[in-house]
């Protein structure tokens, strides 16, 4: 087993597949991607994994595991590019909304003058942004301090800041939470299963790695 150190926004993330993983945070993508876009987080629902491909429908070039939780842009159909969660080369690559549902808990500003965004749960802390009053986020389910992690729905600079209870309504996810369809791919592996290989980012940035043979995907 190896210990590799990688950044990662809040929360736990179980990233597990067929092929070694390498850092998902810092390496330039190696396709462009819409910094304006918003970001949304999803859970990957293709039973044998869920292929990624350099362009919508192109060659596949890996995939992602069932219950797999990712970052990527915020489509209800079609294809989506990959944000976050995944591997450096990953990054704006495409796969199947299909096989994606949202995930988080939704929450609507309603501080008139804005929410502010700040680096950590505290108000002390850097302020990185300012959400719109109406404007529907996705969030972590539990709050520090007071304050939530934001998981989707703002742009991706924003991912992983936190914002006040305070100036915030419950609500449904953004988009919803919908359910995609099944998959064939590489095998579902549980959390954390030793005989599989998987990548479990902590938010202090800590991913444990494990291997086993590779496996062919094809969703």
């Amino acid at each position: 087993m190896a210990l590799a150190v990688a950044g990662a926004a809040s929360g736990l993330t179980l990233l597990a597949g067929g092929t070694a993983a390498g850092s998902a945070t810092h390496a330039r993508p190696a396709t462009p991607v819409d910094p304006d876009a918003l970001v949304c987080r999803y859970e990957v629902t293709a039973k044998d994994g869920l292929e990624v491909r350099k362009t919508p429908g192109g060659a596949a070039v890996g995939a992602l595991p069932y219950a797999a939780h990712i970052g990527a842009d915020c489509e209800t159909t079609g294809w989506t590019q990959l944000r976050q969660g995944v591997k450096a080369e990953w990054i704006g690559d495409w796969v199947s909304r299909t096989y994606l549902k949202r995930i988080g808990c939704g929450h609507t500003v309603t501080a008139k003058d804005g929410l502010p965004v700040y680096t950590d749960p505290d108000a002390k802390s850097q302020q990185i942004g300012t959400l719109d009053p109406g404007t529907r986020i996705n969030t972590s389910c539990t709050s520090k301090n007071g304050f939530f992690g934001l998981e989707g729905g703002v742009k991706l600079p924003l991912i992983g800041g936190w914002v006040s209870g305070s100036g915030l309504t419950a609500g449904n996810p953004v988009g919803g939470v919908l359910a995609g369809g099944g998959g064939t791919s590489t095998p579902g592996l549980p959390l954390l299963a030793g005989a599989g290989l998987g990548i479990l980012a902590l938010g202090g940035g800590i991913v444990l790695v494990t291997r086993r043979r590779q496996a062919k995907a094809a969703s």
